[in-house]
């Protein structure tokens, strides 16, 4: 509560019922602190409320005989300490993406993206992403920005971390937000120790490998009327399907093991050895026309012929 010398009296509460103003006094004095919490408090603290607490808020204009108003944010279901931790979010102001995402040590670049959009969203009060954010995300942090950035915002997708926006319908790029699930990862995330990352090798990046395929944009090649690549459950199904949904949606139909590889770790995210590759072109010969490489007879690429393309529309009918 607040009050100077000519009655004038400001009172803003933050309990579980969410967020009160109240003022009375002279009625420039009213409107004027009223502006300023509904303009400045009132979106910061309602932002803050709904994303840590996932709450539906809603605003309410409380008339009463006095000529005090008073502006309640509703939010039965959220405790005086999350209240109190939401409001400490927004401290952010005062960070830039560059130091909130080294508070959190050497992330991933999944963990990146997923840590990015969400400074984005507290900070600046973003509604969604695209993976042309993503790009802006990468050159604000001063980190190398991957080839595979379709790739990375498909793996944060399937594993839950973020959805699409409301309303993302034949939208392009996709927008997304970060979901419930993708927020508690990020409150209950623990920067790795460096003996933990030294001793997982199954983190080594491979070299990079060049392809016709590397900037390729899953959000362009209708991923719903194919079966999910992590279903799968053989190196043959998933490799199979790979190329067939390339081949079937017209962006490419030739294939060098270079291709397959990029398309399979980059794009899809799956573990893959060139040997595996290797070891079904072998195995499987009748499924694929063999060509050189233009300008390279010692390279061969590879198109899925009928025996092929019926193998993966066998995957699909299962």
């Amino acid at each position: 509560m607040e009050e100077n010398k000519y009655g004038n009296q400001v009172h803003i509460r933050i309990g579980k019922d969410g967020i009160e103003f109240d003022a009375k006094g002279d009625s420039r004095f009213i409107e004027r602190e009223r502006e300023a919490f509904e303009t400045k408090l009132l979106p910061l603290g309602v932002d803050a409320i709904a994303r840590t607490c996932s709450t539906t808020l809603t605003q309410k204009i409380i008339e009463s005989d006095k000529p005090t108003p008073s502006l309640l944010v509703d939010r039965s279901e959220a405790s005086s300490d999350d209240t109190f931790t939401a409001m400490k979010d927004t401290g952010v102001e005062r960070e830039s993406i560059a130091t909130f995402i080294k508070k959190h040590g050497s992330l991933t670049e999944r963990d990146f993206v997923l840590f990015a959009a969400y400074f984005d969203e507290i900070k600046n009060g973003t509604k969604f992403f695209t993976i042309s954010d993503v790009i802006k995300y990468y050159t604000a942090a001063r980190r190398p920005t991957p080839s595979n950035n379709s790739s990375t915002l498909n793996q944060l997708a399937e594993k839950g971390l973020i959805i699409d926006a409301p309303n993302s319908e034949k939208k392009i790029p996709k927008p997304y937000i970060v979901s419930d699930e993708g927020i508690k990862y990020i409150q209950l995330y623990k920067p790795k120790q460096d003996h933990e990352k030294k001793g997982n090798k199954t983190n080594k990046p491979h070299p990079k490998v060049k392809s016709v395929y590397s900037d390729i944009d899953t959000q362009e090649l209708h991923l719903d009327n194919y079966p999910a690549i992590k279903s799968l459950k053989d190196f043959k199904d998933k490799m199979m399907m790979v190329m067939y949904i390339i081949t079937k949606e017209k962006k490419g139909e030739w294939f060098t093991i270079a291709d397959v590889f990029v398309l399979l770790t980059d794009i899809f995210g799956e573990n893959a050895t060139v040997n595996q590759i290797k070891g079904v072109f072998k195995r499987e010969k009748l499924w694929f026309r063999v060509e050189n490489v233009e300008g390279n007879d010692k390279s061969v690429k590879r198109r899925i012929q009928n025996k092929g393309m019926e193998f993966a529309e066998s995957l699909i009918t299962k």
